[in-house]
C-alpha cells in the first residue's frame, strides 16, 4: 500500500525506531562513570607520587642554584660567601661572611633534608654551613633531600671547582 506522499508504512516505522534509540539508556550511562572511577581510581597515587618527584627535582635544582649563586657572589666580589642547609628549620639561606645581606628560601612541605655531610662526614646536629672563597673553591659538600615518598635526591659540592650539581647512580636514578 502506497499512501500519496510517497512513503511506505514500513519505512515509518523504522524512523520512529530510529528516532527511540538515539539516546543513552540509564544503565550505559552508569557504566560508563564506573569505568571513569575505576581508572582515576587505580591512577591517583601515580599522580601525587609523580608530583612529589617534580617538587623534589625542584627543590634540588633550588639548592644547586642557591650554591652557584654562592660561588659567582664570592668570585665577583672577592670575598667569601656561604650557604647554610639547616634541617631543623628546613631552610636554606645564602649570606656573605659575616652572615649579612641573607637571602633563604624554605623547602616545600614535601621534601626535607634528609643527610647532611661537610668532608665526608655526616653533621647529625645543626646547621651545615658551606663556605665559598674568592678563588671559586669550596668545602665538600653532600645534601641528601628526600621527599614525602621516600624518593632521595643528593646534591654535592666540587671543593676544587666550587660547582654543585646533582648526582645519578649508574643506572640513571638520583642518588
Amino acid at each position: 500500500m502506497i499512501l500519496f506522499s510517497g512513503i511506505q508504512p514500513e519505512d515509518t516505522r523504522a524512523e520512529t525506531r530510529f528516532l527511540r534509540e538515539r539516546g543513552f539508556s540509564l544503565l550505559e550511562l552508569v557504566m560508563v562513570l564506573i569505568v571513569i572511577a575505576l581508572v582515576l581510581a587505580v591512577s591517583y597515587p601515580a599522580l601525587l607520587r609523580g608530583s612529589a618527584t617534580l617538587h623534589l627535582r625542584a627543590t634540588g635544582r633550588d639548592v644547586v642554584s642557591t650554591l652557584r649563586h654562592a660561588r659567582e657572589t664570592a668570585i665577583t666580589q672577592q670575598t667569601g660567601s656561604r650557604v647554610v642547609l639547616d634541617r631543623d628549620a628546613q631552610k636554606v639561606t645564602l649570606t656573605d661572611e659575616l652572615g649579612d645581606g641573607a637571602r633563604s628560601f624554605s623547602l616545600p612541605r614535601d621534601v626535607k633534608i634528609h643527610r647532611l655531610a661537610l668532608a665526608g662526614v655526616e653533621i647529625a646536629q645543626g646547621p651545615l654551613v658551606v663556605r665559598f672563597l674568592p678563588n671559586g673553591s669550596c668545602e665538600d659538600a653532600e645534601i641528601m633531600l628526600r621527599s614525602e615518598t621516600g624518593a632521595i635526591l643528593t646534591v654535592v659540592t666540587d671543593p676544587m671547582t666550587g660547582g654543585a650539581r646533582i648526582v645519578t647512580d649508574s643506572a640513571g636514578r638520583n642518588r
